[in-house]
């Protein structure tokens, strides 16, 4: 018994590490209700909204959840988030990466992405950047 729950916990930490590889870098607004640009380094995030709130933080990941599930910390940002955990779902799909945050605070998560004409909840489609060739 041991030797699964060993094997279990083995293996999300794998699915942790691989999902935390795939999300590094920037990744930018492809559709949603609000335009927004995320940036993903270590164990670090950005969130730009082209209303120009910007937020800083920590994230930890369960991608054996499902949907997927994402704890955003606000470390800086607007007053009122600061400080602040904001659930969320996700899904990487190729270059594509699908983040519907609940409001950070309230406690809540989404158990399911919402239709695309649903105006209520946050849920935004962004593209991988793709690096720049070096110029010499």
């Amino acid at each position: 018994m041991d030797t699964l729950l060993l094997d279990l916990d083995e293996a999300r930490e794998a699915a942790i590490d691989k999902d935390k590889r795939r999300l590094q870098g920037s990744w930018n607004f492809v559709s949603g209700v609000r335009r927004a640009q995320i940036l993903i380094a270590g164990d670090h995030f950005t969130v730009k909204f082209s209303n120009g709130d910007i937020y800083l933080g920590s994230y930890t990941l369960d991608p054996t959840a499902k949907p997927k599930m994402m704890d955003m910390t606000i470390h800086e940002g607007p007053a009122k988030h600061r400080g602040k955990t904001s659930l969320v779902i996700y899904e990487l799909d190729g270059d594509h990466l699908i983040w519907c945050p609940a409001e950070p605070g309230t406690g809540n998560r989404l158990v399911a992405f919402p239709p695309d004409d649903d105006l209520h909840h946050l849920c935004i489609i962004l593209r991988r950047e793709k690096s720049r060739p070096a110029t010499s």
